[in-house]
């Protein structure tokens, strides 16, 4: 018998982890270089833009399985990519170091329970295949972390730095709207014929 084909909203859903995990490399690869180059701080200010934006991962990560438990997936990449796309915003906008910081901050706190509830979802599309569509939506993610430099690098030669991190927030904002698929699909119910009315001798 032939393998079976991952169900569409798999691959869905590894599209939006990858966009997301395209943003995360932003911050891991651009924002110490936005902060020196563009805002023209010296080098010990600018290594604070990753270290705030991993700190407020991190934090986020930790917190991020008890508000999901306690909203809801849908709720932890709707509001999380959109403060994620706010925090960016700032960041593209400002020419002030200290705004700056705390938007990359914010867009690290906002994207930090994102990607796990894709993997998550993923695991649960297909109970006899959880493990390969968890793998497919994983690789695929860690893919678009690779790509980042390759994308955003050459935009660079068109425009300021700054300017290209629309991209990854529009990314956000594709998130904030698409977060509905985490929602699990209705389970199918059997049709049931009405039982007969009872009637009184």
């Amino acid at each position: 018998p032939g393998k079976r084909r991952p169900p569409r909203r798999v691959w869905a859903l590894a599209l939006l982890a990858l966009i997301l995990m395209l943003s995360e490399g932003v911050a891991y690869d651009w924002s110490v270089l936005h902060v020196k180059t563009v805002l023209d701080a010296p080098a010990a200010t600018a290594a604070l833009a990753y270290g705030a934006f991993a700190t407020a991962m991190t934090l986020g990560r930790l917190l991020a399985d008890r508000v999901a438990a306690r909203y809801g997936p849908v709720f932890v990449v709707r509001y999380g990519a959109g403060l994620a796309a706010a925090g960016l915003t700032a960041v593209a906008l400002s020419s002030w170091v200290p705004l700056a910081l705390a938007g990359w901050t914010v867009f690290g706190l906002g994207l930090s329970g994102c990607v796990p509830q894709f993997f998550s979802a993923a695991g649960h599309v297909d109970e006899d295949a959880s493990g390969a569509n968890v793998s497919r939506v994983a690789g695929l993610g860690y893919l678009g972390m690779l790509a980042g430099p390759a994308i955003i690098g050459p935009m660079t030669a068109f425009m300021p730095l700054n300017l290209t991190f629309f991209l990854p927030v529009a990314f956000c904002v594709t998130a904030v709207f698409t977060a509905g698929i985490l929602r699990p699909p209705a389970p199918a119910r059997a049709a049931v014929s009405p039982a007969p009315a009872r009637t009184r001798a």
